[in-house]
């Protein structure tokens, strides 16, 4: 499979559609605005809307991560991607939140706030990847998130961590060995949905259900040959099925759980033409990085705008931020992804 090939699909476009619905989730409550009613409902509400955006961002990456792996699955390379992936938007992004929308908008003198043992730590601890951090010293104190420079942080070690599992059950030939395998995923994705499901416990454990998206995802692309053949009759079939629990049942977040993965990963592998869209890369992860900070700068610098001119102007800068961090950081580390060798496919389980 050439690059060409592997880029050929639609899941940039999900992803950044998936990046925009995570901004209009959060303007809602960083502006204390209550949702239409169209978005007040038990299906489709925007405080959830940005849950399921990273549900969708989770799927996709169990995905392609997992794909990425069957190419070459050697730890070592492996490794190097992930990190190429994430460490360079994050760094832009953590420096440019201290350094520019920090010194803007902190009460803090300058020369306090930068020596600050709490931006130090979240200097350090969002750069490792392991750790999040989403708060900054004295700033943007007199709005609804007091002291929040960036809410979306939290997600990025619960990536990095799904990457790292799943590294560890190549090098231990685990994605060799079918039985075994499967047998991990079904328990993982069974315990989630009895153990750890709104449905059932009236609580969401984020930790529990966003890697389950993964997992799924994972699964999928481990017998991604099989799904290329089956996928459509499969979504033709279970689509509606699912979609009537959906809305008429009260298992909405099994009926979710299932609808994602076959949904998103069948749309993300239909055919794509080079539009304006995504003519100059993909800005999906730098929206996602920037679109807190801007949109509590925009409401910090015109409280009293209009919600959907506020909401606008944040999604068209977070854009602006995308491109921009693809361009200078991004797209310019990965050219370093085949540093090991670009790898070739090998089977891991049996298709």
């Amino acid at each position: 499979m050439t690059q060409k090939q592997i880029h050929n699909n639609q899941f940039d476009k999900i992803r950044i559609l998936a990046a925009l619905g995570v901004i209009v989730s959060h303007h809602f409550s960083l502006t204390g605005t209550q949702g239409p009613f169209w978005l007040e409902n038990r299906w489709l509400n925007w405080a959830f809307l940005g849950g399921v955006c990273v549900m969708v961002f989770l799927c996709i990456s169990g995905y392609l991560v997992t794909r990425s792996w069957c190419r070459q699955p050697q730890f070592g390379p492996y490794l190097w991607k992930r990190v190429l992936r994430l460490w360079p938007g994050m760094l832009g992004s953590v420096l440019l939140c201290i350094f520019f929308f920090g010194l803007i908008f902190t009460n803090l003198p300058a020369r306090e706030f930068l020596l600050s043992p709490q931006t130090r730590q979240f200097l350090f601890d969002n750069l490792s990847l392991v750790r999040e951090n989403a708060n900054l010293p004295g700033v943007f104190m007199n709005q609804g998130y007091a002291g929040v420079m960036n809410g979306v942080y939290w997600t990025i070690p619960m990536e990095f961590m799904c990457y790292l599992v799943l590294g560890a059950l190549g090098v231990l030939g685990v994605l060799r060995v079918p039985l075994l395998v499967n047998g991990l995923a079904l328990a993982y994705i069974a315990g989630f949905l009895v153990f750890a499901n709104y449905d059932f416990t009236g609580q969401i454990r984020h930790w529990i259900e966003y890697p389950a998206f993964f997992v799924a995802g994972s699964w999928i692309a481990l017998h991604n040959d099989w799904f290329m053949r089956n996928g459509k009759r499969i979504l033709l079939i279970a689509g509606p099925i699912l979609l009537i629990i959906y809305f008429f049942t009260p298992l909405t977040a099994t009926a979710r759980f299932f609808l994602i993965p076959l949904f998103v990963i069948y749309i993300g592998n239909l055919p794509a033409k080079e539009s304006w869209f995504t003519r100059l890369g993909d800005p999906s992860y730098g929206i996602y990085l920037y679109g807190f900070p801007i949109a509590q700068s925009v409401i910090a610098v015109a409280p009293k705008l209009n919600f959907w001119v506020s909401l606008s102007l944040a999604l068209i800068l977070a854009i602006m931020a995308g491109y921009a961090s693809w361009l200078l950081l991004e797209s310019r580390a990965l050219r370093l992804k085949n540093l090991f060798g670009q790898g070739t496919s090998k089977p891991v389980v049996s298709q």
